[in-house]
């Protein structure tokens, strides 16, 4: 499902200049870290799947950082594929990247040596849809491919929620973001409008999704962001690896 402002141009323009370096602590050190965890597994010429690369945030940095990396870029939002595209087009990297304007499931199967999820499992409700989207993903990767997963990680029913959005929307504040930007953002957080669960739930579904090697890597307030495995020998990697199945 699109959330909705993600299909408004103008809340797309604001958010691509500079919504989540504003809610996100060390946005530009998260996506460093990212490029070199990924870096160690996968080959120079190797090829990665983006989903929710929709901004293009990420598809820029990791372009830039490794000049032989390919990318399937996931997004439903038309809208936000078309300013990652134009990014990537002004980079000069518009050709590295396969486009696909929607979910997980319409996306190649692979395999592909990495993957990212950054900033969109909270879109994603825990109705069974976060652990068919992270299955999905691994089921796409090469034996023992990385997957990084950067995710908003809030409990409404634990004692310090409301601590926990307060500081989230000081930060947010103290960073530059307009004040109905964060009254709206803290809102929906509040409101239960974001599918965002704990970090323990988001644990719980990488295991069941099949993931090893589960490694947090980066907290900032809320947020954490995991580097974690596709098993070697995994059965839905190897079997597009052998065109079986």
């Amino acid at each position: 499902m699109v959330v909705e402002h993600f299909l408004d141009q103008e809340f797309v323009r604001k958010y691509v200049e500079k919504g989540p370096a504003c809610f996100v602590p060390g946005f530009e050190a998260l996506h460093r870290m990212t490029a070199i965890l990924l870096a160690e597994h996968v080959p120079a010429d190797g090829r990665l799947l983006l989903l929710g690369a929709g901004g293009g945030h990420e598809l820029t940095r990791l372009a830039s950082h490794q000049a032989g990396w390919r990318f399937c870029a996931v997004d439903p939002s038309e809208q936000m594929i078309g300013a990652a595209r134009y990014r990537m087009d002004q980079q000069g990297d518009a050709e590295r990247v396969d486009w696909v304007c929607g979910l997980i499931d319409d996306a190649p199967a692979g395999p592909f040596d990495g993957a990212t999820c950054l900033l969109t499992l909270h879109f994603v409700p825990d109705d069974g849809g976060k652990l068919e989207t992270l299955r999905s993903i691994r089921q796409r990767l090469q034996p023992g491919a990385p997957f990084v997963l950067v995710d908003l990680c809030t409990d409404r029913a634990a004692p310090g929620f409301d601590r926990a959005v307060h500081r989230y929307g000081q930060y947010a504040a103290l960073t530059g973001a307009e004040p109905d930007d964060v009254e709206q953002t803290t809102g929906r957080i509040r409101q239960g409008h974001l599918n965002s669960v704990p970090p323990e739930r988001n644990l719980d579904l990488f295991r069941e999704a099949g993931f090893e090697s589960i490694e947090l890597f980066y907290a900032g307030l809320s947020w954490r962001g995991w580097i974690m495995r596709n098993p070697n020998g995994s059965a839905g990697a190897m079997a597009r690896t052998t065109g079986v199945g």
